[in-house]
């Protein structure tokens, strides 16, 4: 038997210095406590030979950047037990960013650490799109800490009047380019957190993010941000659902036949009006709204078709029992009433179960397309 794959749990941290060895075993002994499969850490104040010292306990490849033991680095932990396949290494000589490429449950992925500078820098977004787009694949998972909210409104408190900065709209530019969501936000597009505490400013603010990409957001079981006593900066946390690798398990895909019933379409524009009317607020763009729309969507059709479901089968067994009945009702009397009944009653379950047939062999046609060889 196939032993099921756990979920894997990303996490992109800012550690503000960890080259003392104190903090460095207990930061290490912190992400196995939160059982972290993928650490994206930013601010490592480590040089090359250092940063080799973090291959201990559960991390089983380390990608790194150094800038000196003072400032910036950044670094990828990944866990001995993931079955990571390195491809490409993709260095900033600045300290500023990692990105790698490589084989994960035999899909291609990247994976990036990023800290971006205090104030804008053109050069280092220009230099970022360039390297990134340069070895993108299919799945991109970015994290790191962008120094900067992305709405004024929402990702600061107290909030700020003024349009988003340079940093911001170069971070946007960025992910639109490639075709990166913040995670985070779609996850909870209303709610207010931060990530950063000020102590100069007392202010809060929300500039450590998640970019993935949309193949990787559909994967997404959730996106916190969770304490962190080690750093000043919280942690933002992810779970991935692996690859299906079950020939019998597929992605969820809309059964097409549903549009053709008036009531699962009304339902449908029911629950969107719901959707829109709770979501559709001044603060949350269009493209979270869309994201989290058809996350909603994908969540109401499922219980749909698993109330149906149900609905099928009690009618299925209320029928057999009925035919039972019938049918013993039939040997007693040899009515022809009865006869009646009992004909439509078997019709009745041949229909349902003719239905019933005609979705697994649709179901496996396309298993089979999917699964099957195609030299």
């Amino acid at each position: 038997a196939t032993q099921r794959r756990s979920n894997i749990k990303i996490i992109t941290l800012n550690v503000k210095g960890i080259n003392h060895v104190i903090k460095r075993r207990k930061m290490v002994s912190s992400l196995k406590k939160d059982r972290v499969q993928i650490a994206l850490l930013q601010e490592t104040h480590l040089t090359d030979s250092e940063h080799l010292k973090l291959k201990r306990d559960w991390v089983g490849q380390i990608y790194y950047s150094s800038f000196n033991s003072k400032s910036r680095g950044v670094a990828i932990l990944i866990h001995k037990n993931l079955p990571f396949t390195l491809n490409t290494i993709v260095r900033d000589t600045d300290g500023r960013f990692i990105l790698i490429t490589g084989l994960l449950y035999g899909e291609q992925i990247l994976l990036g650490s990023v800290l971006a500078p205090n104030t804008f820098d053109r050069s280092f977004y220009s230099n970022l799109l360039a390297k990134t787009s340069s070895v993108c694949p299919n799945h991109v998972i970015i994290g790191g800490d962008f120094n900067c909210g992305l709405s004024p409104e929402t990702d600061y408190n107290p909030p700020k009047s003024q349009p988003p900065s340079k940093m911001a709209k170069a971070t946007m530019d960025f992910c639109s380019d490639l075709g990166l969501f913040d995670a985070w936000r779609v996850c909870n597009p209303h709610v207010k957190d931060f990530t950063f505490f000020s102590r100069p400013h007392f202010s809060f603010s929300r500039i450590d993010y998640m970019f993935v990409s949309r193949s990787v957001l559909d994967r997404t079981r959730g996106c916190l941000i969770n304490t962190c006593a080690l750093s000043d900066h919280s942690s933002v946390s992810m779970e991935l659902l692996p690859p299906y690798y079950d020939p019998l398990s597929r992605h969820w895909r809309l059964n097409p036949a549903l549009l053709s019933d008036p009531e699962f379409v009304k339902y449908l524009e029911d629950q969107w009006e719901l959707f829109l009317s709770t979501n559709d607020l001044p603060g949350v763009s269009a493209s979270t709204l869309w994201e989290a729309g058809k996350a909603f969507l994908r969540g109401s059709i499922i219980s749909f078709t698993s109330v149906k479901r149900k609905s099928n089968l009690a009618k299925q067994l209320v029928l057999e029992r009925d035919i039972t009945n019938l049918e013993r009702e039939f040997k007693k009397s040899s009515s022809v009433s009865v006869l009646k009944k009992l004909d439509a009653a078997r019709s009745a379950l041949d229909q349902l179960l003719t239905q019933k047939a005609e979705t697994a062999i649709f179901y496996a046609k396309h298993r089979l397309f999917e699964s099957g060889n195609k030299p």
